[in-house]
């Protein structure tokens, strides 16, 4: 029987790891930006956020913080609905929401929203939705059927303090170097740091975010930049 997972009774932040099933070594740089990419909408669609993560040849990691549960407007459900599905289908769900709002018809309405909310602000719904897509996007591409990944993706509770969560982040922004792959982990574009040291936004977002818990006036990149690459040597 499986234990339950340990989640947070509303926000919370979590370490999360999978491996490639028998832990091949088949993630190249296509199917690391793939990845990188698709977290990204899925991060979106969920209303989660991707403090840091490093994807490897065999395994990811990612530093993720879940909010609490809120609630979301029509307009904002269908933009979410755009990073994930094609346009007929989320224009399709849009009319038969706009539809079922001018007849009065709550319920319908709800029931149609319900089919995509629950997935949001979960740490469990995050990871499933994200390793479900990439494994079809990369069986597709590789004439392959079946799992991709090593039985459930573990998952750390970490708690909301200065040492805990620029310990984990550090931790995970180092993976490439400890793996010999780079002497720099700016250098590997492939994690949050390299991501956030080639100028994305969303990537300088999350160590921030890291960041405020160690220091809440941090108010800019360069700072929060200048402050963490001397964590990562110090503490990694």
């Amino acid at each position: 029987m499986r234990s339950a997972r340990v989640k947070m009774d509303g926000g919370g932040y979590y370490h999360c790891m999978s491996r490639v099933i028998e832990r091949r070594m088949i993630l190249g740089d296509v199917e690391k930006e793939t990845f990188r990419r698709m977290m990204r909408k899925v991060e979106g669609f969920c209303g989660v956020q991707v403090l840091t993560y490093s994807v490897l040849t065999n395994h990811f990691h990612i530093l993720l913080r879940v909010p609490e549960r809120e609630d979301i407007s029509d307009a904002e459900l269908v933009r979410r609905l755009k990073l994930l599905y094609s346009k007929p289908m989320v224009t399709d769900f849009a009319v038969a929401l706009r539809t079922a709002r001018e007849e009065g018809n709550t319920s319908y309405a709800d029931r149609l929203r319900d089919k995509y909310l629950y997935r949001m602000y979960d740490v469990s719904e995050f990871m499933k939705t994200l390793k479900q897509r990439f494994t079809m996007w990369y069986n597709a591409n590789n004439k392959r059927r079946g799992t991709l990944w090593e039985e459930r993706f573990k998952s750390v509770l970490v708690q909301n303090s200065e040492n805990a969560l620029v310990m984990m982040a550090s931790y995970i922004d180092l993976n490439a170097v400890r793996a010999g792959m780079v002497k720099d982990p700016k250098r590997y574009r492939f994690c949050g740091y390299g991501e956030a040291v080639g100028g994305s936004r969303v990537a300088r977002e999350g160590l921030s975010g890291v960041m405020l818990s160690l220091d809440p006036g941090l108010l800019i990149w360069g700072q929060v930049s200048h402050k963490y690459r001397k964590l990562l040597y110090i503490r990694g």
